[in-house]
């Protein structure tokens, strides 16, 4: 897919996508694709404009749940033709993660506006995408009150960026550690089975696992963790090797 059908894709929903970007992923192999949408501008024809179809249990959903799945299955698609894949439904596994069709392994996040695809044809690697507007007010609060213990508070009120930014980066990327140890995992597991070791540097984080996850996935294991910041949100991602 090139930049003009992007461009396409774009003209195709109406003013419900906009700022179609083909990110840098650092990952061998691996695109990453990111869009604004604008839940006003969601229409329920818009699935069928943009060739996703539409689940029967979201038919009766309020129109923010059914936006959000159209952003990101849109991303989907975008990056499906990116790596050549035919375009294929992405459905929804148990827990609401994408069941991804044979062949692919990847990750969806759609957050306030913004939403994200990692994609890969690399099965032997689990991959984690989130992204998150920068957190304010209560927002902010409940992530230092909830998402991050004294040390990593500590951390994050030093370093590049903002205190804000640094807790939204630390809570976007425990997101996306989540999505990508999932698979392996088997099971949710909370905010404190990772911890951020020092403040985040300008474009990678590093979190390290509290506790023993699996057998390969145990305490002290490091996750190298890449970010993007845009004006009003974080972007974060990464990708696991399968043991």
């Amino acid at each position: 897919m090139t930049h003009t059908a992007l461009t396409d894709m774009q003209s195709r929903s109406e003013g419900f996508l906009s700022d179609l970007r083909i990110e840098d992923s650092r990952i061998p192999d691996a695109v990453l694709v990111s869009a604004t949408y604008h839940p006003a501008a969601f229409r329920q024809p818009l699935f069928d404009a943009l060739n996703i179809p539409c689940p029967e249990r979201l038919l009766g959903a309020v129109d923010k749940r059914r936006a959000e799945y159209l952003a990101g299955r849109t991303m989907a698609r975008v990056a499906m033709r990116l790596l050549d894949h035919p375009p294929t439904s992405v459905t929804t596994q148990p827990g609401r993660a994408p069941h991804w069709p044979d062949g692919l392994s990847g990750s969806i996040s759609h957050a306030r506006g913004r939403t994200a695809c990692l994609l890969s044809r690399d099965t032997d690697q689990g991959f984690g995408v989130d992204t998150e507007a920068v957190a304010s007010g209560r927002s902010l609060n409940a992530i230092l009150a909830e998402t991050l213990n004294s040390t990593e508070r500590d951390r994050i009120a030093h370093g590049t960026f903002a205190p804000a930014t640094n807790a939204t980066l630390a809570f976007s990327a425990k997101e996306a550690l989540f999505k990508a140890l999932y698979p392996q995992v088997g099971r949710h597991f909370g905010f404190d089975a990772a911890e951020l070791i020092a403040a985040p540097e300008r474009d990678h984080l590093i979190l390290s696992l509290t506790t023993d996850l699996t057998t390969e996935l145990t305490k002290g294991r490091c996750f190298d963790i890449h970010h993007r910041l845009s004006g009003t949100h974080v972007l974060t991602w990464l990708a696991v090797p399968t043991p």
